[in-house]
């Protein structure tokens, strides 16, 4: 399973334990509403939650998940100054982990200079702050050793003191979707339904039994890949055994599209993988694929024996459908 984290200072953070709650900011703008819909919509039940206190430099928690995501307008946490209410939400409970001292932001980064910890990032290549962003299984472990580093003695959970009503999720009702064609209007439009389907287990037929799906996943070069499959081994969970990198496109997957691509599978190959071809595969999912694209691919796989599974979807009133371009 994935795990997110959620950001927020010190006096929500306190409402959110108090009322079993977890949320994001919405926007007006129908774009980057959707952009923030698809982060959300990764959250499955019984994930688990950590919180990133700022100000404090410090991640407190493990939390668990009790529902999909749902948009609720109620006022909850104090008004601000922008007049945000935070109607992007999930409910939570506390785990069966209870720990009185936190890990401190140094300790992450230790962490990730040592190449345990690197999907975690507080601001995108863009500068702008993350409200909520997710983790691997993998990377969650590292951090749940250091809880119980810093934890010799583990306390019983406090029940939740105000619970929050249950609310039916709905959030995908939010999304800007052509009600005739049911066209996704944005790329993260398609990002949402996509993570919806992987948090479903819609699609292992097309993707096979991936363990973990992330979006956003920072690279070193200011650069995000859109989505990431993990897979492990059945038998050893600890085991990674391959990798998945997906580019999203809305409409025309084209050359500049394969070129990112292909720079991603580059640095992954380099980074993460310690060159094991075997242990990376390469996806493009658009509307459309170009034809150039295609007969690219063709030679690349002549020559190299590398293969990119190209995917064009539709959209329908029931699921996101998948039809692979044989080449």
């Amino acid at each position: 399973m994935a795990v997110h984290i959620f950001v927020v200072d010190e006096t929500n953070y306190q409402m959110c334990i108090r009322t079993g709650l977890a949320a994001i900011p919405d926007s007006e703008k129908p774009n980057i509403q959707d952009a923030l819909i698809s982060r959300m919509a990764l959250i499955r039940k019984n994930d688990f939650v950590l919180f990133y206190i700022i100000g404090k430099k410090e991640l407190r928690g493990v939390y668990k998940v009790l529902e999909c995501p749902f948009y609720d307008m109620t006022q909850v946490w104090a008004k601000t100054d922008d007049g945000q209410i935070y109607p992007l939400r999930i409910r939570i409970d506390n785990s069966d982990y209870t720990f009185s001292n936190p890990i401190c932001l140094s300790d992450i980064y230790d962490l990730r200079d040592n190449g345990k910890i690197w999907t975690f990032a507080l601001k995108r290549p863009t500068g702008t702050r993350n409200a909520m962003f997710s983790i691997s299984d993998h990377e969650f472990e590292e951090l749940f050793n250091l809880y119980l580093k810093l934890n010799p003695i583990n306390f019983e959970p406090k029940q939740i003191k105000e619970p929050y009503r249950y609310f039916e999720p709905n959030l995908m009702d939010y999304l800007t979707i052509n009600s005739d064609t049911l066209e996704p209007k944005y790329e993260s439009t398609l990002m949402s339904l996509i993570s919806q389907g992987l948090s479903k287990e819609n699609f292992k037929d097309i993707f096979g039994n991936y363990h973990d799906y992330l979006s956003y996943i920072p690279t070193s070069f200011e650069k995000e890949i859109d989505m990431l499959l993990i897979f492990n081994n059945p038998r050893n969970l600890q085991q990674t055994i391959a990798y998945n990198i997906i580019e999203i496109k809305r409409d025309i997957f084209d050359e500049k599209a394969l070129e990112q691509l292909l720079q991603y599978e580059d640095w992954f190959l380099r980074k993460k993988v310690n060159g094991d071809s075997t242990m990376l595969r390469t996806t493009g999912i658009a509307k459309k694929i170009n034809k150039d694209v295609i007969s690219y691919l063709k030679t690349r796989k002549q020559i190299e024996n590398k293969k990119v599974i190209l995917l064009e979807y539709e959209n329908t009133f029931s699921k996101l459908i998948f039809n692979q371009v044989e080449y």
